[in-house]
């Protein structure tokens, strides 16, 4: 296809095989009003005048639909700075101005039989005003009118469900009773009350403690087990979701997701962000927008889904940090690769356990003939090696503990591995073969002894020398695999299969892979001569 070319003497005119284009670039600011970054639009008219004055119709639609996206942004941006003060002055001022025009018409063609049906509906309207003012579930329409309508007069413009949205309803059903309570006592002949009663601290405090008790289906704490009981997580991320989860709420200082804002999460966001992480250095931007705002947004989106919280104010929270400059590869290099491969075959320290020495001596080597994760391999059990239609495999699963996408593998031991003998010292065990579960020291679910086995070989790696910041002394075997891989030419679908990863595509999901063939492939694997 031909690229359009620019008419000269024109903005946002081209023309590309003898049609004519209208086509402009949306400013960042707009792209969502737009829902592109460009539009480009084929011009119906054939000559070049009729086309010119077609265009200018153009033209004025994208400039109409610009001002109205950068008018609406604008006042997003000032709602955004709109607090309860503010809110609450715009609520009296307009039931004042109402109440002024027609309540003393409406009380003078009153009969008493009229004053008395009155009183009845002032009790159902006062009912659904105090459901809204407490926060209970309510279906106040006129409240959500008037709200609405206080709205446009401000220009103020809050998302359906947020924070001040609801803030505003409240505020509004609050009025509501005011305006109630003063109608209630001219028609009962009553002397007026001095001041809002309603507006005052003392009512604020009282509807604020019922409405702490009617939070706890919403209790941002009780949200998460919600959600842990329906997607069971690995035991691990449950601790760290906990974790995080925990610091949230102690931040916050409160525990009411209902009442959480996405001001709340940014100011969250820059505490962590400045914050240390108990280890004599900060939190990465990396950290707190992969791990700790993940988990928040996670867990609220959850929510949302199953209506329990109205919106997920941390959807658009995110960290813009500058990409770390990268010095190197994430992978062990041949040098780093032997230089612990060959300290695996050294006598071990004499105070290590039988099972820690067993760790050192086989870990490292296991990793880097099957680029499997270490905690996948400090799990096994000696009943995980067997053998299937004549291959020797080792069996991936989530019976011996934490699998990253919940499903078990099988991947066939290297030729070099059983050559040096792990398959015969295998078969004389039983149980987990690096550690020993009668040694455990109140571990839990979360943090079980195979993981400690992984922390005790990062460290004895580190002691090795093999201490660049950017290779993790573990995983980096896991980024070796790949590359070895590749240069070996081992099939791209076996090869993620072996590591556990994802089809790269649907095709791909199709079928199994069998034992035989995954073991011509890591058979393709160089042997690590040290």
């Amino acid at each position: 296809m031909s690229t359009a070319k620019r008419v000269d003497g024109h903005r946002y005119f081209y023309s590309r095989g003898g049609r004519f284009i209208f086509r402009r670039s949306v400013p960042k600011d707009a792209t969502d009003a737009f829902g592109k970054t460009e539009v480009v639009t084929t011009l119906k008219a054939q000559t070049k005048s009729a086309a010119l004055i077609e265009l200018a119709e153009h033209v004025a639609e994208f400039e109409r639909t610009l001002i109205r996206a950068r008018t609406q942004q604008a006042h997003a941006e000032l709602s955004a700075d709109i607090g309860r003060e503010v809110l609450e002055r715009a609520v009296r001022s307009w039931f004042a101005e109402r109440q002024g025009r027609f309540q003393e018409e409406l009380l003078r063609a009153r009969s008493n039989e009229d004053r008395k049906a009155r009183l009845l509906e002032l009790d159902a309207y006062e009912g659904t005003a105090r459901e809204v003012v407490r926060g209970e579930q309510g279906n106040n329409l006129i409240a959500r009118w008037i709200s609405q309508a206080i709205c446009e007069r401000e220009g103020w413009e809050f998302e359906p469900g947020s924070f001040q949205s609801r803030q505003l309803m409240q505020i509004v059903a609050r009025g509501q009773l005011e305006a109630s309570r003063r109608e209630r006592e001219d028609l009962e002949g009553l002397p007026r009350s001095s001041g809002d009663i309603t507006f005052s601290p003392e009512a604020y405090d009282h509807d604020n403690t019922i409405r702490r008790s009617n939070d706890r289906e919403t209790r941002l704490t009780l949200l998460f087990e919600a959600y842990v009981a329906e997607r069971r997580p690995a035991a691990s991320t449950v601790k760290s979701f906990r974790q995080k989860i925990a610091s949230f709420v102690a931040f916050l200082g409160h525990d009411n997701a209902e009442n959480v804002t996405p001001a709340d999460i940014v100011a969250w966001k820059n505490e962590l962000l400045g914050r240390g992480n108990g280890k004599g250095s900060t939190l990465s931007a990396k950290t707190v927008n992969d791990t700790y705002l993940s988990i928040i947004r996670t867990v609220f989106n959850w929510g949302y889904e199953n209506e329990k919280v109205g919106a997920n104010p941390a959807s658009r929270v995110k960290v813009r940090a500058p990409r770390k400059i990268s010095t190197r590869s994430k992978a062990l290099n041949d040098h780093e690769a032997k230089s612990i491969l060959r300290a695996s075959l050294r006598s071990p320290a004499r105070k290590l356990s039988t099972e820690r020495a067993f760790a050192q001596r086989w870990v490292p080597w296991l990793c880097a003939y099957t680029g499997a994760r270490v905690n996948e391999i400090t799990q096994l059990r000696a009943e995980d090696f067997t053998e299937i239609d004549g291959v020797k495999v080792l069996e991936i699963t989530p019976e011996a503990g934490s699998v990253k996408n919940y499903e078990a593998r099988v991947v066939p031991i290297h030729p070099h591995l059983i050559e040096q003998g792990l398959w015969d010292e295998v078969r004389r065990k039983t149980g987990p073969l690096f550690y020993d579960p009668s040694r455990h020291r109140g571990g839990s679910e979360g943090n079980p002894q195979s993981k400690k086995v992984g922390e005790h070989l990062a460290r004895w790696v580190r002691g090795l020398g093999v201490d660049h910041p950017e290779v993790q002394p573990n995983h980096g075997w896991r980024h070796r695999f790949k590359s070895v891989a590749r240069n070996v030419a081992m099939s791209p679908e076996i090869r993620d299969a072996i590591q556990g990863h994802a089809p790269r595509t649907e095709g791909e999901a199709y079928g199994d892979i069998s034992p035989q063939a995954m073991f011509r492939e890591i058979s393709k694997l160089p042997r690590y001569d040290v």
